[in-house]
């Protein structure tokens, strides 16, 4: 069921399917939506009950007025919506940028997580969103890139959507673009990409507190082919939360939710029954 919750005089969107312990989805973009995780996530609301929302700005959540976008107003959004829906301690479920907000989150209220899951992650502080930058303009051709540029501009100027962006970009992040097919179209806004970016770039670096994370399990789960490939996350990741546990999904990239479903849903099963 999706109904809007007020937060601060704003709505936010969230839908909840299931009964158990609760499991919450931080959707990546920034700027997508919680839509991406559907119908992929569906079989673990067998067991556990599945928050789902859209960020601020994003999806069906109201948009910022004054367009006052930071990684901190997330962690505060999500401390609210834990408290609005009384969870005493969440499971996080984090994707790409929703691995960054499930670690800021984590650092910033340690008592309130139970255990993180992270996949497509990024790392613990901004070299590894540059890193993911870099690896991808690596991967693309030169006509994509002046593509991407040309898109890019349109968009500055408002005659372009960030949607016609993702259709350049979205085949980089696959193993196999047959899963494009499989992909569930998502809203994308790029303000809130743009903000929360430059946010991560010049602000995000949690090396100096991930010592509050060592009560907590930690899980990283990571496509073989992604544009972060293991090692990278190995890195800038696990070398900094030394207990956390680093899974490689094979023929995989970016999406592990949606490329290798059954692996990755079978993973997070196993890993949030685990007492």
């Amino acid at each position: 069921m999706g109904k809007s919750i007020e937060i601060d005089g704003q709505k936010v969107y969230v839908e909840m399917v299931g009964d158990g312990e609760a499991i919450v989805f931080l959707h990546g973009g920034p700027g997508s939506e919680h839509g991406f995780f559907l119908p992929y996530v569906l079989p673990l609301s067998k067991k556990y009950k599945l928050i789902l929302y859209d960020q601020r700005g994003c999806g069906k959540s109201e948009p910022r007025t004054d367009n006052d976008y930071s990684m901190e107003d997330e962690v505060n959004t999500l401390e609210s919506l834990r408290s609005e829906l009384k969870l005493e301690k969440m499971n996080l479920f984090g994707e790409s940028w929703g691995s960054i907000l499930a670690l800021l989150y984590a650092t910033t209220y340690p008592e309130k997580v139970h255990k993180l899951f992270l996949t497509a992650a990024i790392g613990v502080s901004a070299e590894g969103y540059r890193t993911f930058e870099k690896q991808l303009m690596k991967r693309m051709s030169i006509k994509d890139k002046f593509e991407l540029f040309k898109v890019s501009r349109k968009i500055q100027k408002g005659r372009a959507s960030g949607e016609e962006l993702l259709k350049i970009l979205d085949p980089y992040y696959v193993y196999s673009k047959t899963t494009l097919h499989k992909k569930k179209n998502t809203r994308m806004n790029h303000t809130v990409n743009q903000i929360i970016g430059q946010d991560i770039k010049d602000n995000y670096d949690i090396t100096s507190q991930v010592h509050k994370l060592a009560e907590i399990p930690v899980k990283v789960v990571q496509g073989s082919h992604d544009i972060m490939p293991p090692n990278k996350v190995d890195d800038l990741l696990i070398k900094y939360i030394p207990h956390a546990e680093l899974h490689t999904i094979k023929n995989c990239g970016h999406w592990t939710v949606v490329e290798q479903t059954s692996e990755t849903i079978s993973i997070a099963d196993s890993f949030f029954e685990t007492t």
